[in-house]
This record gives C-alpha cells, sequence and structure tokens, in this order.
C-alpha cells in the first residue's frame, strides 16, 4: 500500500465517524434540524473548523457564519487559482443525515488524504462549508454560497423569519458588520479562476434504480417559490352555515389541488405545496387566513416560467370567483444551471473506473453549485440514496457508497491539478 493509498484509507474512516458526528448535532432530539443562528447551527460550525484546523488548512468565519478553510500548495501564494470543494451544513426541519454535509466531510476527507500523503498538489485547495443553503428560516436559499461569491443582495437583509425578525436585525444582535456583508462582492472568496465541486446525495431514485452508487449532474433545474395568502372570517363552526361563510381553506383546497394536477401534466415539472398553514387552526373555528406556499421547478427557467404563469392564472381565477382577499408574491427565483462539461467529464471517468459506468442526470433539487456556477466552473457528484429518500429523517446513503464517493472525489482532483 503507497503513501495515497494509506492516507486515503484513515481519511475514509474518519469520513464515516463524523458523519456519525454530525447526525448527532441538533436543535430538535426526534429529528435532525440544523437552521442558520440556532445553537446547533453553532457548534457544527464550530466541530467542521476544528476538522479543518487539524488537516492543516487556514480556516475563516464569516458574519454569514459560512466556515471555509484553504491549504496553499502554488508557488504562486495564497491568491492563486484555488481548487473548491464542500456543501451546505444547514438542513431542513425534520432532515436526514446526509444532505449537505456529507459533500463537506467529503471535501475535508480529500484535503487530508493529499497532506498525510504529502502527494505533488500545484493548486490551492479550499473546503466551503455553506451555512444556509436550504432557506428555512428567511425562506431565501443560497445565503452562504452567494456571500463567498459576490451575488449576496441587500434585500435579503430585510427578510423576515417566522417570528418577524429580519436578518439584518439578527446580524446586528450578532454584532457582525453590515457593511462587510455589502461589500463582500468586492472581494469574493470564490472567483472566475477558481473552479467548484460538489458532492452530493441524489435525493432521487434513478442511482438506485440503475444500480449505481455514483453519477454526475449536468445541470440543476431553476426554481420558483411562490406565497399565496387567502383572508376571509373566522367564525364559529356551530352557528353560521355554509352559505354565510367566508371560509378561505376550501379555495385554498382547491389551488392546492391545482398544483397538483400541473405536477401530474408533466414529467418535467415539479410543483410542491409543502407549507400550509390555517389561522387561527382551531377544531372548533372557521378558518380566518390561510398561507400556503407552492415550489416549482423545471429543467430551464423560460419553461419554468411558461408553466408558472400558467399555474397562475389558474390559481388567480380560482381566487375571483370567491369572496375573499387574495395576495399573491413571488419569493424566490433560481435560473437553472448548466455545469461545466470539462469538469463533469472528469467526475464521469472517475466514477467510471470506479464502478464501470456514470449515469448523468438534471437535479431537479437545488444546490449551492448553481450559485458558484455563475462565477466559476462548477460540477457535481450525485451519490446513491436508499429509495430515494432525501428531507426525510430516513434519508441514508451506505457507508460504502460514500466512501466510494470519496475517492472518486480525490481522484477528479487529482486530474483536474494537473490539467486546469
Amino acid at each position: 500500500m503507497n503513501s495515497l493509498e494509506s492516507a486515503t484509507q484513515s481519511a475514509g474512516a474518519r469520513l464515516i465517524k463524523r458523519l456519525a458526528i454530525m447526525r448527532r448535532i441538533s436543535q430538535r432530539s426526534d429529528w435532525i434540524e440544523r437552521i442558520i443562528f440556532s445553537p446547533a447551527s453553532e457548534e457544527a460550525a464550530y466541530k467542521l473548523k476544528g476538522w479543518m484546523d487539524a488537516s492543516g488548512m487556514e480556516t475563516f468565519n464569516d458574519p454569514l457564519t459560512n466556515v471555509y478553510g484553504q491549504r496553499s500548495f502554488s508557488k504562486e501564494g495564497t491568491e492563486a487559482p484555488r481548487i473548491h470543494l464542500g456543501s451546505h451544513y444547514d438542513t431542513v426541519v425534520n432532515a436526514g443525515a446526509f444532505d449537505g454535509i456529507l459533500g463537506v466531510l467529503i471535501g475535508i476527507a480529500v484535503v487530508e488524504a493529499i497532506v498525510e500523503s504529502k502527494h505533488p498538489f500545484n493548486h490551492n485547495l479550499s473546503v466551503l462549508a455553506f451555512c444556509d443553503e436550504e432557506g428555512v428560516r428567511f425562506n431565501t436559499t443560497f445565503l452562504g454560497s452567494a456571500y463567498l461569491t459576490g451575488l449576496f443582495k441587500e434585500e435579503w437583509l430585510h427578510k423576515e423569519d417566522e417570528y418577524g425578525k429580519t436578518l439584518g436585525e439578527w446580524l446586528v444582535d450578532r454584532a457582525e458588520s453590515i457593511d462587510m456583508i455589502l461589500n463582500a462582492y468586492k472581494t469574493p472568496y470564490i472567483r472566475p479562476q477558481d473552479v467548484f465541486l460538489e458532492s452530493h446525495i441524489e435525493q432521487g431514485p434513478i442511482l438506485e434504480k440503475s444500480n449505481r452508487a455514483l453519477g454526475v449532474f449536468i445541470n440543476i433545474a431553476a426554481q420558483l417559490r411562490s406565497e399565496i395568502i387567502l383572508t376571509g372570517c373566522a367564525g364559529h363552526a356551530g352557528t353560521i352555515p355554509a352559505s354565510l361563510r367566508n371560509d378561505p381553506l376550501p379555495v385554498a383546497s382547491e389551488m392546492v389541488l391545482a398544483v397538483n394536477q400541473m405536477c401530474k401534466s408533466d414529467e418535467l415539472i415539479r410543483a410542491t405545496v409543502g407549507h400550509l398553514e390555517v389561522i387561527p387552526n382551531a377544531s372548533n373555528v372557521i378558518p380566518g387566513t390561510v398561507k400556503f406556499s407552492i415550489d416549482m421547478r423545471y429543467p430551464d427557467l423560460k419553461g419554468l416560467k411558461r408553466v408558472h404563469d400558467k399555474l397562475s392564472q389558474e390559481i388567480k381565477s380560482i381566487a375571483n370567483r370567491s369572496a375573499l382577499k387574495f395576495e399573491y408574491k413571488l419569493v424566490h427565483e433560481a435560473d437553472d444551471a448548466q455545469l461545466d462539461q470539462r469538469l463533469t467529464d472528469i467526475l464521469a471517468e472517475s466514477c467510471e473506473v470506479m464502478q464501470g459506468s456514470s449515469p448523468r442526470m438534471f437535479s431537479g433539487a437545488g444546490h449551492d453549485s448553481m450559485k458558484v456556477a455563475q462565477v466559476c466552473p462548477a460540477s457535481m457528484l450525485a451519490v446513491r440514496c436508499k429509495d430515494g429518500l432525501s428531507h426525510h429523517p430516513d434519508e441514508y446513503a451506505s457507508n460504502a457508497d460514500c466512501i466510494l464517493a470519496f475517492k472518486a472525489m480525490l481522484r477528479a482532483v487529482l486530474i483536474i491539478d494537473k490539467n486546469f
């Protein structure tokens, strides 16, 4: 066994142990939950920084709680082109143990294998742990990667969480610099001369059905997220007949069915009502207000806007047949991302060496690579997950598949280092 093989074996064993440690870091005892600025998120960031430090990386924290480290190998110094590896460490509510964090830990393991083996390396190597990809607290995704790419928008500082506290207020309370946030675009950490590779569970069933542990994404679907508020009049459930009610829930239900029908109409469309709030939410009270979200995805933004326009017209038509107050607003839009073909070919070749072939897929899930790809070449390695489950406590990727993904990523990084 040569030094690289030995270091790879050791780094792989630590990767599996760290996955188990991160599984236990949660703000809830009954499921995994790490939302930006929560105590669990802070604990996770501390752990990740410690592992990066131990690997010999120079580590950084920023006002948004991104954690990132760099090992400088280039003779040109710390500002030479970087190969970035990583993903996000935040989660959704009621989350699984692999979404995002697997990619961060694979990145750390790659650095460890190269450093410990003293394998010759030419680029500076960086690991990124993005603080907020899911957008749970502020309903705005990619906050962390937007900051590091210089694509952060000032308007996001006014985004409120469920308690009405804005991102800006959170930062002030944490004694963070708003000016630093707004000036990030002047000297972004991720630059056009860099490259970015992200490992991520597939979050779908294609690899499992193909009997393959690994694959590559060739593009990432466009996304739109909307919020609908229907306001009627609350009242006593036992005294007001149907003809005199102004109940928003039946109307909202009709809209939810329209969303479901849109999703069924085309295999390329993803349309989901994932959040629905009934106010006052009491068994003996006619609802007064209903709020719900619509998440829509399609392989390209042009097609997504077409189907979104069709759905929004249907929803407005349903609203107009009622006497309810109706509010409809678009709260998030993300263009589809075309991943770099050259990087993807290298990742695919690594997969082929490991398992004989490499499925190429489009990702219906959003990823930080979407934001990074606006700045520099980016590509993604997909890892099989059981039953295609993600955003679910039963989300699972086997130890063997995680180790194989790490080895494929390491091989790809070494090739990129020689050829870019």
